[in-house]
């Protein structure tokens, strides 16, 4: 079984974006290398190759129009950069001016995004490789010329790829986003074993749900912005879209999947009905890793299992439970929560019978997107003005903290390195820049990753060194790192710098054979850079993390209110915007992903910045259970449509955004956070439900069926379910509000949104 898994990882691995960006990015620098090294001009070779390297860095998936103007913003500051460091790398001091300048201001490009911060790495590793060298002022131009030729030929090779595969990106990101979402559903699948413990379950969903996201917002970014550039009328855009629709859908029924596991355990625990739970539901992952497999390749999909016959296994097995059970309210309370997982895996599966057809694009043409759906709403709007880097230029901005640590960093590494004397300062600077993050935890994490690559790739180095001195030999394996080192650069960066360690050792043993010696220097150096970029991001205006977390838990919060408003309009006869609903759906995905990989990073900063722990988690679990309860309530008025509507949802609906308010305003502004007597709606709900029980059973007495008392009971019961549920999660989202007031400082919203 470990086995077969692993083949499956292997197999989705070289399937995804990571592996072609690699493969492309190896092509782009071996070339020009083998190219001029076949001619005695190595040197010429990895000077175009750096170019192509770096430029490469400014390539993240988008849209053609910000592919192209990204590449071209970077080989324009890659350029400038070369030209002017080989210009001043005779004079120390001057040097270390422009350093300083380079370093603040290509790290403050992260205000730009993902793509402005890699274009802004790309200009700095040019930067420090070209530190090293002392060039008269021709030659500092011929260097910049060479490396300005690597930027071209690494541009025009990406434009060309882009124009044969158009859409590879884009699905290699929702196979990508569809194996996330079967892992999801995998862990999810083990609050029904036996032998779980559910807290650490939940830590693990909680953790799972932050990737998911994250893929959905990539995807959604990638296809829907290029649909709206009109790039996007082929089949295999609608496929797509269509695709990406299912799994968001998907998302939130397997949310609305969630109930109480605790007393799932101590009811059933140990009866037939959770094994097989458990085992229809990995059926269901499989077929969706083999939907993402297919899709990310571009390949037909068919089904494998068949879900349907599996599901009926799981309601034979509740007909047996309630067969067993003697009264009508035992059998509501303990079965009707299983019976609407059922529901839901019965829609699942009509899903992925769905996806499959999908993958097949003659199928295609007899599916349409719903008219409603306004998809442009969808995506969110990157600024590049000059305003934005602006408003980022004060001690308030964390990235213009970053962008001074940063500065201060590189520079002392360049004037130790000087000082001491050390041959390859680049060394020391290239560690400082790819571990330098804005954030204390990802440096640090960084950090311990780099250090270990370096040594267990120092390590593997020496081996092939001491075992062989055959230069095709070395030659192959150097080829092997450094397809390995850029695939593996976005996936595993660990595993990048094992390859990357004995890629560099192997291209000096060309250049300047004393291999023993550039190993440990390889080593020394990367300790050195490690050990400044750790010591500034602790030292100098660091980010913790407990300072952000009020901001993501309000901003959590509120989505879920708006959520909640939206799908409650389905119980009370407001008018329904399918647009506004999703686009609430979407805020509450993104804003759980945030405030649940925020803490995360909280975790791995030091002991004593981590405030309020246990309490910020309660408040993520907590919301995240009330965003499931939100989605039952969501999917149930979708599926079913409402037919017993009662007036009391409205006065529900309205008390209980009246807590949220009440709680929103507490975490915004502090103050006393009182209680509110609970609704006399509630009661009248239950006595209602009381009634319409009691008809049912007098009913199932006479041999009554199916009647309209049943569906009333099925129905009311639900909601009322849901209702009561999420009235109890807010009562202790309040609690927990109190407990974590300590984080309400004045500086909580530095650099959030800016």
């Amino acid at each position: 079984m470990q086995t077969e898994r692993w083949l499956k990882e292997v197999k989705a691995f070289l399937y995804s974006y990571h592996f072609s960006n690699g493969l492309r990015v190896s092509l782009s620098v071996v070339v020009p290398s083998v190219i001029f090294a076949l001619q005695g001009r190595l040197d010429v070779g990895i000077a175009i190759s750096m170019g192509a390297l770096c430029t490469a860095l400014a390539d993240v998936p988008g849209t053609i129009i910000h592919k192209r103007n990204g590449l071209l913003i970077s080989t324009t500051l890659i350029f400038i950069t070369a030209l002017v460091t080989g210009l001043v790398a005779s004079n120390v001091w001057l040097t270390a001016g422009w350093v300083a300048i380079c370093s603040f201001f290509f790290a403050m490009l992260l205000v730009y995004g993902n793509r402005g911060g890699n274009i802004g790495i790309g200009c700095l590793l040019v930067m420090v490789s070209t530190i090293g060298e002392q060039y008269p002022m021709a030659k500092a131009l011929e260097a910049s010329l060479l490396v300005l030729s690597g930027c071209i030929w690494y541009s025009l090779l990406a434009l060309l790829l882009w124009q044969i595969r158009p859409y590879l990106t884009i699905q290699q990101t929702l196979g990508d986003c569809i194996q996330e979402t079967a892992d999801y559903l995998r862990l999810r699948a083990n609050f029904y074993k036996d032998d779980i413990d559910i807290t650490e379950n939940y830590k693990a969903v909680l953790a799972q749900q932050v990737l998911v996201s994250e893929r959905q917002e990539a995807v959604r970014e990638l296809l829907l912005k290029m649909r709206s550039a009109q790039q996007g009328t082929t089949s295999i855009s609608k496929s797509m879209v269509l695709i990406f629709l299912h799994m968001v859908d998907m998302q939130e029924e397997i949310m609305a999947s969630q109930i109480d596991y605790t007393s799932l355990q101590q009811n059933f625990k140990g009866t037939p009905l959770l094994s097989q739970l458990h085992s229809t539901i990995l059926q269901v992952t499989e077929e969706l890793e083999s939907i993402g497999m297919s899709v990310a390749s571009g390949q037909r999909s068919l089904p494998k299992m068949n879900l349907k016959l599996e599901i009926e296994k799981v309601k034979r097995e509740i007909e047996a439970l309630r067969d067993s059970m003697p009264t009508l309210r035992e059998r509501s309370i303990k079965l009707l929560p299983l019976s609407n997982v059922v529901d839901n895996l019965q829609h699942i599966a009509q899903r992925i019978y769905n996806l499959h057809r999908l993958t097949r694009l003659e199928r295609v043409k007899d599916e349409e997107i719903d008219p409603q759906l306004e998809l442009s709403k969808f995506t969110t709007r990157q600024r590049y003005d000059f305003e934005t880097f602006r408003n980022n230029l004060s001690f308030n901005s964390h990235l213009f903290r970053h962008g001074v640590r940063t500065s201060l960093a590189i520079v002392t590494g360049y004037l130790l390195g000087h000082a001491l004397d050390i041959s390859r300062t680049y060394w020391i600077l290239l560690t400082i820049v790819v571990i330098m993050k804005p954030g204390f935890s990802m440096t640090k994490s960084r950090s311990y990753q780099r250090m270990i690559g370096t040594i267990i790739g120092a390590l593997f180095a020496v081996g092939v060194l001491f075992l062989t001195q055959n230069h095709t030999a070395i030659f192959v394996i150097m080829l092997i790192c450094i397809i390995g080192s850029y695939s593996f650069m976005t996936y595993n960066y660990t595993v990048s710098v094992i390859f990357t360690t004995p890629f560099i050792v192997f291209l000096l043993h060309f250049l300047y054979p004393a291999d023993f010696q550039n190993i440990s220097l390889r080593v020394l150096d990367t300790l050195i850079g490690g050990a400044l970029a750790f010591t500034y991001n602790y030292i100098f205006w660091p980010s913790w993390e407990y300072r952000f977390l009020p901001d993501y838990m309000f901003k959590m919060l509120h989505a879920n209110r708006q959520y909640f408003v939206q799908v409650m309009k389905l119980y009370t006869g407001q008018a329904f915007s399918l647009t506004d609903y999703k686009l609430a759906r979407k805020d509450v995905h993104v804003s759980t992903a945030n405030l649940m990989a925020a803490f995360q990073r909280m975790l791995s900063e030091p002991k004593n910045k981590q405030k309020n722990g246990s309490e910020v988690y309660h408040f993520v679990v907590l919301s995240h259970s009330f965003s499931s309860h939100i989605a039952q309530l969501a999917h149930y008025g979708l599926q079913h449509q409402i037919r017993y509507p009662r007036v009391e949802y409205g006065a529900i609906a309205d008390y209980i955004v009246t807590i949220i308010d009440q709680v929103e305003h507490f975490m915004n502004t502090g103050g006393h956070l009182e209680d509110m007597p609970k609704l006399g709606a509630f009661q009248e709900l239950e006595a209602h439900l009381d009634t319409v029980i009691a008809t049912r059973q007098e009913e199932i007495n006479q041999g009554q069926g199916n009647t309209p008392a049943r569906e009333e009971l099925l129905e009311i019961k639900h909601v009322r379910d849901q209702l009561h549920a999420i009235y109890s999660v807010l009562k202790d989202m309040k609690k927990a509000a109190v407990h974590a007031k300590a984080l309400h400082e004045p500086v909580k919203l530095a650099g959030i949104g800016k």
